[in-house]
C-alpha cells in the first residue's frame, strides 16, 4: 500500500508537482521553470513547516527567478563563466551575458527551461519521480547536445536527488553543474548555527572569479551561529572522498544537507545569504565557478556516456 501521490499544482501558468505523504508532508518540483526544487514541508505539530525557499505565485517566478535561480539544476556550468566565454580543444565559444551586475554567464542553459515528467511510483515508505530536459546544442555558445535527468525520492523528513547527464552528441563534451535550493528554518538565519566540514575558501579576484588560490576557512567548522555575517563564497572541500554534510540548526529544529563527494562528484559547496536573512543557498557544485575556462574540476564527458551525481538532505525536531 502507497502512502504516496502525486498531483499536478501550476503556479500561476507554470507547471508544479507535488509529492505528498498522507499526513501532509509535500515536496515540489517546478517542471515548468528549471525543474526547481520549490518547497518542502513537513509536519510539525499538526502545522506544515517550509523548509525551502522557492515561488508562491505565478508573477514571483518571472519577478525573482533570473536573479534568485531558487531551487534549479545548473547545467553544464554553475556559477559564473567568465566573461561569457570560454577555450576548449582550441575553440572560443562566446556565450550570453544574462545577468545584469556583472559580464559574465550564469548557471548554465537549464534554470529556465521546462522539464518533462518521465515517471512517478510509490511504496508505504517513499516515492519517486522522474524528470527530464533536452539541451539540443543548437547554439553556437555550447553545441553539444545533452539529455539531463533529475530523480528525486522523497519519504517526507528526507529527499535524495539524483543528477544525471548523457552526451547525446558526437563530440567530448566540457562539463560542470550544480544545485541552487535555499533552506529555511521558519526565523532569520542569523539565529542559527551552520556546520560546514574542513574547506578551502576559493579565493575571488576583482571581477568575482576564482584564482586558483585557496585558503583554510574553519569560519564554520565544529559549527557557530551564522550572526550577521554576509556569505556569498565557494568552499571546496579538503576531504573529497565519501559524503559531505553541511548542518543548519535552530533551537528546535535540525537539517542535515548532504552530497556525494569523490572523483568527478559534488567536491564544492556554494554559499549565498540573501538580504532578508530569511534563508540560506547551500548548493553541492562539481567545481568552483568558471571551470569552463579554468579546467579544475571540469568533466569531460565522451559521445555516449553518462554521469551521475548524487545530493540530498534531512530534517528532524531536536
Amino acid at each position: 500500500m502507497s502512502n504516496f501521490s502525486i498531483i499536478s499544482r501550476p503556479i500561476g501558468t507554470v507547471q508544479n508537482f507535488v509529492l505528498r505523504r498522507n499526513d501532509g508532508a509535500e515536496f515540489e518540483i517546478l517542471s515548468g521553470y528549471g525543474g526547481g526544487l520549490n518547497a518542502w514541508r513537513v509536519p510539525v505539530s499538526s502545522k506544515p513547516l517550509d523548509l525551502l525557499f522557492g515561488y508562491r505565485e505565478g508573477d514571483d517566478i518571472f519577478k525573482m527567478g533570473p536573479d534568485t535561480n531558487a531551487g534549479c539544476r545548473l547545467t553544464p556550468y554553475p556559477g559564473r563563466t567568465a566573461y561569457a566565454q570560454f577555450t576548449w580543444n582550441g575553440s572560443t565559444y562566446k556565450l550570453i551575458n544574462n545577468v545584469s551586475w556583472a559580464p559574465h554567464a550564469l548557471h548554465g542553459f537549464l534554470q529556465n527551461q521546462e522539464w518533462k515528467f518521465e515517471s512517478f511510483e510509490s511504496d508505504s515508505e517513499s516515492c519517486t519521480a522522474v524528470f527530464t530536459c533536452d539541451w539540443p546544442g543548437a547554439f553556437a555558445g555550447f553545441p553539444f547536445p545533452f539529455r539531463a535527468t533529475n530523480t528525486i525520492v522523497f519519504t517526507g523528513e528526507t529527499v535524495t536527488m539524483t543528477s544525471s547527464v548523457k552526451n547525446t552528441g558526437k563530440k567530448d563534451m566540457p562539463y560542470s553543474e550544480g544545485w541552487h535550493p535555499y533552506f529555511m528554518l521558519g526565523e532569520k538565519i542569523d539565529g542559527l548555527t551552520l556546520t560546514l566540514p574542513k574547506t578551502n575558501l576559493a579565493l575571488l579576484d576583482s571581477a568575482d572569479l576564482p584564482t586558483g588560490n585557496f585558503k583554510e576557512d574553519t569560519r564554520f567548522v565544529g559549527g557557530r551561529k551564522i550572526g550577521d555575517e554576509f556569505i556569498n563564497d565557494c568552499f571546496c572541500l579538503a576531504d573529497q572522498s565519501g559524503e559531505a554534510h553541511v548542518q543548519l540548526e535552530s533551537d528546535h529544529f535540525a537539517l542535515d544537507i548532504w552530497q556525494k563527494a569523490g572523483n568527478e562528484q559534488y567536491n564544492a559547496i556554494q554559499m549565498y545569504t540573501p538580504p532578508d536573512r530569511m534563508s540560506i543557498a547551500i548548493e553541492p557544485m562539481t567545481s568552483e565557478p568558471d571551470a569552463l575556462n579554468h579546467h579544475r574540476g571540469l568533466i569531460v564527458i565522451p559521445p555516449s556516456e553518462e554521469k551521475t551525481f548524487t545530493f540530498g538532505f534531512k530534517f528532524r525536531v531536536k
